[in-house]
């Protein structure tokens, strides 16, 4: 997430958010520089920078905060780029890094492993027009199928209404108050739909328990 003023608001109000809910939560912090040969140094990049347990899922989570139109990624255009591949010779500025990508997708081939960007689209006011704050939840198989079937370089609001789960939230005086206990509940259960999820994971963890119950007898 951009290091910036609201960008770090979202952050904390996020955190904040799971002081009343059922879930646990870790913003992981961020990589120490390393020394590489020739006397530079390069910062190690995680591929989220915030985990959540709710049993018997692991959610990877990625947090994106930002007052324009659109959160912005590598596109997909066979052949030539990718989302998940930084560009050769070519700076790049993006706000959904390639690593990112890469090994959010890895990671959602375990099983019981949810991973993607929660992705907040700030209050914005105009002269003529007020945009309200919008947060979205979007799975990182829903990412990379969006990228590759538009060739779009980013997502808009209305790209995340329709690719993501919307998150509610609360607004109190300066601050936001999401509700994660219903995010979790609504988005595991399109995940269950979509096939994402596998009954097969919930019923290890019921036996798990049975084996571990039969033990402590």
């Amino acid at each position: 997430m951009a290091n910036t003023k609201d960008g770090k608001k979202f952050e904390e109000n996020w955190r904040d958010s799971y002081k009343s809910s059922e879930h646990f939560y870790m913003r992981l912090r961020d990589g120490a520089k390393w020394l590489k040969g020739g006397g530079s140094s390069f910062t190690p990049s995680n591929p989220c920078d915030s985990i959540q347990h709710t049993m018997p899922f692991l959610w990877l989570l990625e947090l994106k905060s930002t007052k324009a139109a659109s959160v912005s990624f590598n596109p997909y255009i066979e052949g030539e780029t990718s989302p998940e591949e930084k560009p050769k010779n070519k700076k790049t500025n993006v706000m959904i890094k390639a690593n990112q990508v890469k090994e959010l997708r890895q990671a959602v081939k375990y099983q019981g492993v949810i991973a993607g960007f929660v992705v907040n689209y700030r209050e914005h006011k105009l002269k003529t027009k007020v945009y309200e704050n919008e947060t979205y939840f979007i799975h990182i198989n829903d990412f990379w199928d969006f990228a590759v079937r538009t060739g779009k370089s980013s997502i808009g609001r209305k790209d995340s209404r329709e690719i993501g789960v919307k998150i509610d939230h609360v607004k109190l005086k300066t601050n936001y108050r999401y509700k994660i206990n219903e995010f979790i509940k609504g988005s595991s259960l399109v995940y269950f739909t979509k096939g994402y999820l596998e009954m097969g994971a919930i019923q290890r963890t019921v036996d798990w328990l049975n084996s571990m119950l039969r033990y402590r007898r």
